[in-house]
This record gives C-alpha cells, sequence and structure tokens, in this order.
C-alpha cells in the first residue's frame, strides 16, 4: 500500500527543517498550535507526526509499505491509545478514517516523491 513514511531525503532545504522520524516510519498529521505560522517556531504547520516513535518531520516519502488496511487501522489504534490515552473502542472509529485519509493520500503521489507539508497542503518538494 502507498503510504508516507519519514525520510531524511531533501533533508536542509528549508532552514528550518528536521526529522525526529525514523527512515520508513510511517506518519501521519497530529494536532497544530493555534495562531502558529507555517514556518513558525513550533514547526506543527509544517510537519508530520510517526506512528511508533511519535516525533515529527518535515519531510516524508512516498513508498509501497508491506502493510494492509487492517494493519494501518491496528497502528492508528495502537498510537491513540499509547500517545492519547483512550480506550479501543474509541480509538477505532478515528483509526478507520485517518487510515482511509492516509490511503487516498498516497495514491495522490508516485513512489519515491519527497513530499513536504506545508500549512494544509501537501506537495511535491524537489530536490
Amino acid at each position: 500500500m502507498k503510504l508516507l513514511v519519514g525520510t531524511t531525503e531533501t533533508q536542509g532545504k528549508r532552514k528550518n527543517d528536521f526529522c525526529f522520524v525514523p527512515e520508513g516510519e510511517i506518519v501521519h498529521f497530529t494536532l497544530e498550535c493555534d495562531g502558529e505560522t507555517i514556518d513558525g517556531p513550533c514547526g506543527c504547520k509544517r510537519s508530520m507526526s510517526g506512528l511508533d516513535c511519535a516525533t515529527g518531520t518535515t519531510t516524508t516519502k512516498c513508498v509501497d509499505v508491506p502493510i494492509d488496511e487492517a494493519g494501518l487501522v491496528q497502528k492508528l489504534v495502537d498510537y491513540y491509545v499509547k500517545n492519547w490515552k483512550r480506550t479501543p473502542e474509541e480509538a477505532a472509529e478515528d483509526a478507520k478514517e485517518e487510515a482511509a485519509e492516509l490511503m487516498r493520500i498516497g495514491e495522490v503521489f508516485e513512489i519515491g516523491t519527497v513530499v513536504e507539508k506545508r500549512g494544509r497542503k501537501l506537495r511535491e518538494r524537489l530536490p
């Protein structure tokens, strides 16, 4: 399944880049601060978070991940339970919705494309 994962490719293209997500870890959207700008000090408007490490990266890459939809939903449930202290039952519906969104996004990009988040937009980051 095509999904976005953390990558260090093109890190440093922007002076405020960061990558605390291990190479190849599936990423997803996280909360954003009120009033933060895209290039603000927090970085929440320009980053995605790893599902295992719960840390951020400003660079992601579209790859073929050996996981099916049920496995992705379970990874999201596990993330919500561990990091948001939700019960598995509470997390299940949100996990299904987010998995569907992540799969839709994966279909937009070609495998190997480095992607950056700029506010509400995801776009190819050119080398």
